[in-house]
């Protein structure tokens, strides 16, 4: 690198006489990973010459590792000088393309306003623009981001120690995690004193995380009319890191040429954040259509953008979605597509919606003089995530926490005809709480004839930050009435006859993100806890509901 650190890289080669059009991953996760080498052989059959470095400071690179949600990183730079060496090399063309999903992504969107002069294109996914797009609402997600911290980036971390204790690799910490902590670090309390063992080194990079956890540090915003670049953007409906679906509108409003702006292709799929794109996810199988594979998508992209090769992938409309409900792809000309009308539906119950069988309903019929609906939120007994064993999303039957009384249930008459959801659901709620602060969370969901409560996407508020993350954040009074505005993660579902489309509003959704204490004060930095007592209203003056975007 430019201040003589050097970065380490496995470099796979095509058959055959060069020089060849060349691929470049930054990862922080062990160029060498069994798991992902397949792929890199693959591409390199495909003739692309790729280069798979680790980060600086992790695994076999040298240098200090300064970690994505810190305050200052050396991305940037490291990524424009790999860009710059490996077009450099005897075997390469000297076009380059980046390629990555997740933090492997982040690599290459920190290097890409700076515009190396020899990178061409990228083809990304899994990540949004703001470090917050990482942590819905500015919260702290333990479910999966401890999994990735303790598991991932600390193992590689611990030599850093004088007196290491913690498990030095990914696969020691499954064998110990399998067997002796469990999830006992997802209960710690507080988590700024999680203690070395797990942390490694990362110590003081993961307690400044948690002092700035509401605020952007990637900078991307304001970057993007820097990139004048062509990219392929992919994700999934059950892909906590969605907010690629704002990289790609990012890029279409504001790359710096006409030619960038529509050179830019989005692809979403009913997938998680694992980048694998098979027909089963968490419990539903969305049918045939919904395979496809990497090493074929991300060919396919290199051949035209770096061999020159018109072969139909920028042909047609720039987006490409899966329409769960009806399990078929389509393609659209803008994200959120044209033609959605905004449409409310109301809740309505006379006081009791608590739980399936109360008697919450959401109709198109606007609220008269309705009972508001109560329920208690213990942050000792918080409301359990359903999704995968590592963390990510996925379809699961709700009807696992169908006996909690802290979830209000809204849901609409059996539908007799298809209503097709696709674009931003958007929560307008009129609560009010005996505490200073607390959380709500919105779940949409597809009831099917059979019962089946198949959660589509959610959406969840901190109190505090109602104002927004840019502004300092406010504690409530305790039982003033306060409407809070809530974007859901996007969807596009057909509610096909015979389900029904239901709303479930509670004040926890734990470990996907963390409890708030109610208690006002740093939740991360302290360890008490009191009950909040919660009252949703929906009236003619009060009119809590949910805004959907109903394909016309």
């Amino acid at each position: 690198m430019r201040d003589r650190t050097v970065l380490r890289a496995d470099v796979y080669l095509p058959a055959g006489n060069g020089p060849f059009p060349t691929t470049v991953s930054r990862t922080p996760y062990n160029k060498s990973r069994e798991k992902d080498t397949s792929r890199y052989r693959g591409l390199a059959e495909n003739g692309f010459a790729v280069v798979v470095q680790d980060t600086r400071g992790r695994y076999q690179s040298d240098g200090i590792f300064r970690p994505m949600f810190g305050s200052e990183f050396d991305d940037p730079e490291d990524g424009y000088d790999t860009i710059e060496w490996a077009a450099a090399q005897d075997w390469s063309t000297g076009k380059i393309g980046t390629f990555g999903y997740s933090y492997p992504s982040w690599t290459s969107w920190m290097l890409a306003p700076l515009m190396p002069p020899h990178l061409v294109t990228m083809f990304t996914g899994g990540m949004g623009p703001r470090t917050t797009d990482w942590e819905i609402g500015g919260v702290f997600r333990p479910g999966r981001a401890l999994q990735w911290l303790l598991g991932l980036i600390a193992p590689d971390t611990q030599e850093w120690l004088d007196d290491s204790m913690g498990p030095a690799t990914p696969e020691s910490f499954d064998r110990i995690a399998a067997v002796a902590t469990r999830e006992k670090w997802l209960w710690y309390l507080p988590y700024s004193d999680l203690p070395l063992e797990a942390l490694g080194g990362l110590n003081e990079h993961f307690r400044d995380w948690l002092e700035n956890h509401h605020k952007d540090r990637f900078g991307l915003i304001g970057n993007f009319s820097k990139i004048d670049l062509p990219v392929h953007h992919r994700t999934g409906w059950y892909d906590r890191l969605i907010g690629t679906t704002h990289m790609y509108s990012n890029m279409v409003n504001h790359a710096p040429t006409e030619e960038a702006r529509k050179n830019q292709r989005l692809l979403i799929g009913p997938w998680t954040h694992a980048n694998e794109f098979p027909r089963e996810t968490g419990e539903l199988d969305f049918g045939p259509e919904a395979e496809a594979d990497w090493v074929e998508l991300a060919s396919g992209w290199f051949d035209h953008w770096l061999k020159g090769q018109q072969n139909g992938v920028m042909d047609g409309p720039p987006v490409k979605l899966f329409t769960m409900g009806t399990n078929r792809w389509r393609f659209e000309e803008q994200w959120p597509p044209a033609g959605a009308s905004m449409t409310d539906y109301f809740l309505h119950s006379s006081g009791r919606a608590n739980t399936p069988a109360g008697d919450g309903s959401l109709s198109l019929e606007q609220p008269s003089d309705e009972q508001p609906d109560s329920y208690v939120y213990d942050p000792r007994d918080p409301l359990m995530t359903l999704y995968l064993a590592n963390g990510q999303d996925g379809p699961f039957d709700q009807r696992y926490n169908a006996h909690r009384r802290d979830v209000l249930v809204y849901a609409s008459d059996v539908l007799d005809r298809e209503v097709e959801v696709t674009g931003y659901p958007q929560l307008h709620l009129f609560v009010a709480s005996d505490a200073l602060d607390t959380d709500f969370t919105i779940r949409l969901i597809d009831v099917h004839p059979d019962g089946y409560a198949q959660n589509l996407c959610y959406g969840f508020q901190r109190a505090r930050f109602r104002g927004g993350l840019e502004k300092p954040p406010e504690l409530m009074r305790p039982g003033e009435t306060y409407e809070f505005v809530i974007e859901l993660a996007p969807i596009s579902n057909a509610f096909l006859p015979g389900h029904r489309i239901r709303v479930d509003i509670s004040s926890s959704d734990f470990p996907n993100h963390d409890r708030n204490h109610n208690t006002g004060g740093n939740d991360y930095f302290e360890t008490d806890m009191r009950v909040a007592r919660q009252t949703v209203f929906h009236d003619s003056i009060r009119p809590s509901r949910i805004v959907l975007p109903v394909m016309r």
